[in-house]
């Protein structure tokens, strides 16, 4: 796993009461160094941890927004299953526990297709979506995570549970874990990639997606997966990928990292999201394609722009000296306009920070570099 340095690191009882679980922990605090005593905690004890950080406040905050200084804070808790009256007056006591899976909820989320059509101008297939941790050992400028780490150590129950939510909606093939995370930063002490891993192997016709922007693999290499895990990269070219995803692999290291994984016989996939339109990112969005397709061959390259975000806090964000003129300029003009006599599909009369034209050239760039590869995978705007 990565070193971490955290200023505080708290266990919840919970994560101390079973032997699989403290032993997940024991291995996960030989790779965290605190700079205060860690402290054991009830629900009472989290809650006011929670008011001391100001991690309520964080909700719906941008990562650049926060400015994290370093390593997150580190939780280390169970995921629990409750009856919604118990979970209403659990958080009834202790409402700062409401979020980031503090409370201990949130093994996984059902992603609602037609309400996505209907609110957020897209189109998106109904999915769950399984979750290990919220928060992130990388510190990217354009993420919602805070400034904590809340990893579940119960991952025996968890994969069992999963186990049941797979066999009970077969119709569902791709399984997506995590997005609340990068579970890759953590192993191999943390173990899920072995336990997911193998969960999938055994699925006639379901298949696992992990997410990362790490080159933390080797674990990986060895796993009978049976070509039922693929391995999704968020690329980025190399000024994002060294400035503004900080503490992640750089562009080169993730790109060696799909090799490895794909020598290992996994699938693997990119995602070019979300692109930030830093100076010169067409040159190194060139030069990272030619060093991707020239070493991986993957089954799908997913290219996004930077959306879901409100013009007024892009500076609040990003270093602007980083931008592209451009762009740039399109944020500034947007931030100055009223919101809602912004265009469609400027947020918030639709989800896009940068107009229709712009995206598309935008696009148009990173397509035009792939028939240069003699590839054939399939390309999807996200």
């Amino acid at each position: 796993m990565y070193e971490v340095k955290t200023p505080a690191v708290y266990i919840h009882e919970r994560a101390l009461s079973e032997p699989t679980c403290s032993r997940r922990v024991d291995r996960l605090m030989h790779g965290i160094e605190s700079a205060r005593p860690t402290e054991v905690v009830d629900d009472a004890r989290l809650d006011e941890a929670a008011e001391e950080h100001g991690w309520s406040e964080m909700v719906g905050l941008r990562t650049g927004e926060i400015a994290r200084p370093g390593d997150p804070i580190i939780l280390l808790n169970t995921f629990r299953w409750l009856e919604d009256e118990e979970w209403a007056r659990l958080h009834e006591a202790y409402p700062r526990l409401r979020h980031y899976y503090l409370s201990g909820n949130g093994a996984w989320t059902f992603r609602n297709g037609e309400a996505t059509l209907r609110t957020q101008s897209g189109v998106c297939t109904n999915a769950y979506e399984l979750h290990a941790a919220w928060g992130c050992l990388h510190n990217c400028d354009y993420c919602n995570v805070p400034d904590l780490l809340n990893i579940m150590v119960n991952l025996e129950e968890l994969v069992a549970r999963f186990q049941e939510l797979v066999e009970g909606n077969r119709w569902l093939k791709l399984w997506k874990f995590d997005n609340h995370t990068d579970t890759i930063t953590l192993e191999p002490e943390y173990e899920a990639s072995e336990l997911m891993v193998d969960l999938f192997s055994r699925q006639d016709d379901q298949y696992l997606m992990m997410y990362t922007k790490s080159a933390n693999v080797d674990h990986l290499l060895e796993l009978d997966h049976r070509g039922k895990t693929i391995v999704c990269w968020s690329l980025a070219p190399d000024t994002q990928s060294r400035l503004i995803e900080k503490n992640a692999a750089t562009c080169s290291e993730r790109i060696e990292a799909a090799r490895k994984c794909q020598e290992a016989a996994y699938t693997v996939r990119a995602r070019l999201s979300p692109i930030v339109p830093v100076r010169g990112w067409q040159a190194e969005a060139d030069a990272m394609l030619s060093d991707l397709l020239g070493k991986v061959f993957p089954d799908v390259i997913t290219i996004d722009t930077l959306k879901w975000t409100e013009p007024t806090r892009v500076w609040r964000m990003f270093d602007k000296s980083l931008w592209d003129d451009e762009y740039a300029g399109y944020v500034d003009q947007y931030a100055a306009m009223p919101p809602q006599e912004r265009p469609y599909p400027i947020l918030p009369n639709g989800k896009q920070l940068f107009p229709h034209e712009a995206r598309v050239r935008m696009y148009g760039l990173l397509v035009e570099r792939l028939p240069k590869s003699g590839r054939s995978s399939p390309i999807r705007s996200g």
